[in-house]
Order: C-alpha cells, then structure tokens, then sequence
C-alpha cells in the first residue's frame, strides 16, 4: 500500500473516532443543565488561601475531580441551600470507584470571609468540603474563567457592614489535569431560588469520569 493511501486511512480513522468520542460525551445525558467542553480547557495558575495558612493551587487538582461552587457565608438562601444538597449527595458522589471527588467552595467576599472563619463554615455542612478564598484581584478573574460571575452589593469598609453578593449559583467540574471538563447551570426550584439537580449532577459526574478513564 502506499505512503499517501496509508496516511489518509489514518487520517479517516483519526477523524471517525474523534466523531465517536464526541458524540458519545455529547450523548452522555438529556440533563439540561449540563454544558460539557468540547476540549478540556486548563485553568490558569492561582494561589487561593485556607485554614492554618495553607494554600490551595492548581497542584491541588491533580489526581481529583473538583467540582466549584462560588459565593459567601453570609448568603441567606443559595449557599446553605446548595452546601445542604452537597452534603446530601456527597456519600453517592464520591463513592468507590469515585473517591477521588472533592468539593470546593470558594468565598468571593473576602473582606468578611477570612480563611479559618471559612473552614468551620463549610466543615459545618461536611468536614470533607473545602473552602478557599483571596482577593478579588484573584478571585474575579478566576471566577470569569469558570464561566462564573459575581458582584459586591454596596460593600462597607467595615468588615461587619452587611452587604450582599450576587453570584453564580451553577456549579464547575474541573478535571485531574486541572482542566474545565463541564458546568451544571442552576435553574429556578420552586421556592424561586436557583438550584442544580443533584442526583442527575451525581449520575452525569460519574458517566463522565467513566468516559475519561
């Protein structure tokens, strides 16, 4: 056979089982609120802070599935709300083969949300929960990257001003390799408050670590 024929077979095979492997993500599920990638997409080099003067950065991605979630303790309905629905789903989420899931929330208002503060915050839905924060010069650029958005509502200088914080309330799923593999888009429940579907996110996460193994 020749070189030019051998070079386009490959080419075909190449090009048919890029098709397959999209197809078959694309097909993965009929939740609605699932917006996959089309190419893994790394996220930039940040430094966030944690408790005890730790710090989380894109080293703490690798060899996990990180599921994100942005907003702030002082949030009277989203985040309570979305950290309850977590901890519910967390045994199921991260259940073997898939223990390698972590959640991550990370506070966009760090002039009340101080790191310790922000661990018993989280820790109080589950101990395994991760909360993370920095400065808005950090954190809104990593949070547009996401696809996420937030803003300050008349923020004090006084740390004990209370404010408010709009802000995304759909969730991101970030890859071993520390690349944005997809977003679950929050929608209305009942109650008018913006809410992803648990139980068919938990379904989706584990089609798509399976696919990526």
């Amino acid at each position: 056979m020749k070189k030019g024929w051998v070079i386009g077979l490959l080419v075909v095979a190449t090009a048919l089982l890029g098709f397959i492997l999209f197809n078959s993500v694309k097909n993965i599920s009929d939740n609605p609120s699932l917006v996959l990638q089309k190419e893994g997409k790394r996220l930039p080099d940040f430094k966030f802070e944690m408790a005890n003067k730790q710090t989380f950065t894109n080293q703490n991605l690798q060899e996990h599935w990180t599921l994100f979630f942005i907003g702030y303790t002082f949030c009277p309905d989203i985040c309570p709300t979305t950290l309850s629905d977590l901890d519910r789903v967390y045994p199921e989420l991260s259940k073997p083969p898939y223990e390698n899931v972590q959640i991550v929330f990370v506070s966009v208002d760090p002039n009340r949300d101080k790191a310790n503060n922000l661990a018993e915050y989280v820790n109080y839905f589950n101990p395994a929960f991760i909360g993370t924060t920095s400065t808005h010069e950090k954190l809104f650029p990593f949070s547009q990257d996401l696809g996420l958005i937030y803003s300050i509502v008349e923020e004090g200088d006084n740390k004990d001003d209370y404010y408010l914080v709009d802000h995304s309330a759909s969730l991101v799923l970030v890859n071993p390799q520390g690349e944005h593999q997809a977003t679950f888009k929050a929608v209305l429940n009942e109650d008018g408050i913006p809410h992803v579907d648990m139980d068919l996110m938990v379904e989706d996460i584990h089609k798509i670590i399976e696919l990526n193994r």
